[in-house]
């Protein structure tokens, strides 16, 4: 989500230390890994966090074979958007993840949206903390997020929730299609509830994965009509992104 806030950076500091720290604890039965992406755009649920211009995330994930895991993702936001900040997204996450009968697997956790030094522009802070469930079969993952606070700086709206459903299926070697729907539902902000769709496929060269997908969203238009929460149309414009990303 994109434009609103946050004040200070502590929490921020001592989230990701701890997953740093947990993550570097060497296990037999864990394992960690890392990884490194740029796009021409970074799109979250649809809407551009970058200004429609190039964007760089790196993360480090750390998975226990009981199921459990905790992670960290980074990545450049615009200033524009995220006013008074350095420019940077970091997200904590943690959960439970695991095989409960043959050919499904359910995924239960924490998600959470911390932001550098934006500044409180609508009286709510731009961080933001989801609790999710999701459930996968075959290609098709069906996912649940609720947010436990206010939702990505907009006021009174705790609970705010996010559906979707992903697909994601290999079609010849080293080449996987994938496609995904997703609806935002904001508490008490109706007017700016709205649909994202993408679609494309990402082909393993040589290790590197090389993404192109097109982006589609619906219902911004009236909602940026009406609450005039999106300053900018272009960020949530149909748009082709084209991406490479790298695990180690």
């Amino acid at each position: 989500m994109i434009i609103f806030n946050l004040k200070g950076n502590k929490e921020m500091k001592r989230v990701i230390l701890a997953a740093i720290l947990f993550a570097s604890i060497g296990s037999v039965q864990a394992q960690v890994t890392g990884n490194l992406s740029s796009a021409t755009d970074y799109r979250f649920r649809g809407i551009s966090q970058t200004q429609n211009s190039q964007a760089l995330h790196g993360g480090i994930d750390y998975a226990h074979t009981s199921g459990f895991y905790v992670g960290n993702l980074n990545s450049n936001v615009s200033t524009k958007l995220y006013t008074d900040s350095n420019g940077l997204e970091s997200d904590v996450y943690a959960g439970f993840k695991k095989e409960v009968v043959k050919g499904v697997t359910v995924d239960v956790g924490s998600y959470n949206y911390i932001y550098s030094r934006s500044s409180n522009r609508f009286g709510s802070t731009s961080n933001t903390n989801e609790v999710f469930g999701a459930v996968t079969t075959g290609p098709v993952t069906l996912k649940y997020s609720q947010s436990i606070g206010d939702y990505f700086g907009v006021v009174n709206s705790k609970n705010s929730k996010y559906v979707q459903a992903d697909l994601k299926m290999p079609i010849m070697a080293k080449l996987t299609a994938d496609a995904h729907i997703g609806h935002v539902l904001i508490t008490n902000n109706k007017a700016n509830n709205f649909t994202d769709v993408n679609f494309g496929a990402t082909y393993n060269l040589a290790g590197f994965g090389i993404g192109a997908h097109y982006y589609i969203n619906r219902g911004l238009n009236a909602a940026t009509k009406n609450a005039n929460t999106v300053a900018d149309e272009r960020l949530y414009k149909n748009a082709f992104l084209v991406s490479v990303s790298k695990s180690f």
